[in-house]
């Protein structure tokens, strides 16, 4: 039970926000284009599109909200890790690109957030 002493401090939980919006903004995308991502998925050979875009589609919503909202947020940035490492894998591991290192650097540093989101929470 959070305590009012235990509970996350404002800076803490503007940093929640700030990490999640990308994967907010991304539920929001996939949802209202869902045809796009889908075609994405299938055009790197991955079996089941829609179902693979559905199950991301619920790790990013899930975890962003358990990350934002301060309950569970270790296991809402797993979950955010579970979408995050195999999509930075699959689609923006080209490095000798401009615009997917781009995508790559920011993925890391997503993930480099979500770590401290683990950390953190371990130690409340």
């Amino acid at each position: 039970m959070t305590t009012l002493s235990s509970r996350p401090s404002l800076l803490n939980s503007i940093a929640r926000v700030l990490l999640c919006l990308v994967f907010v903004h991304a539920v929001i995308g996939k949802l209202t284009g869902f045809a796009g991502p889908a075609a994405a998925i299938a055009a790197k050979g991955l079996p089941l599109a829609p179902a693979l875009l559905v199950a991301a589609i619920a790790l990013m919503a899930v975890g962003s909200a358990l990350v934002i909202s301060g309950w569970r947020a270790r296991l809402g940035a797993v979950l955010l890790l579970v979408f995050l490492v195999p999509t930075t894998l699959l689609f923006h591991g080209d490095v000798s690109s401009g615009p997917e290192r781009i995508q790559l650097f920011k993925n890391l540093a997503i993930v480099g957030g979500l770590l401290l989101v683990i950390d953190q929470d371990g130690k409340a």
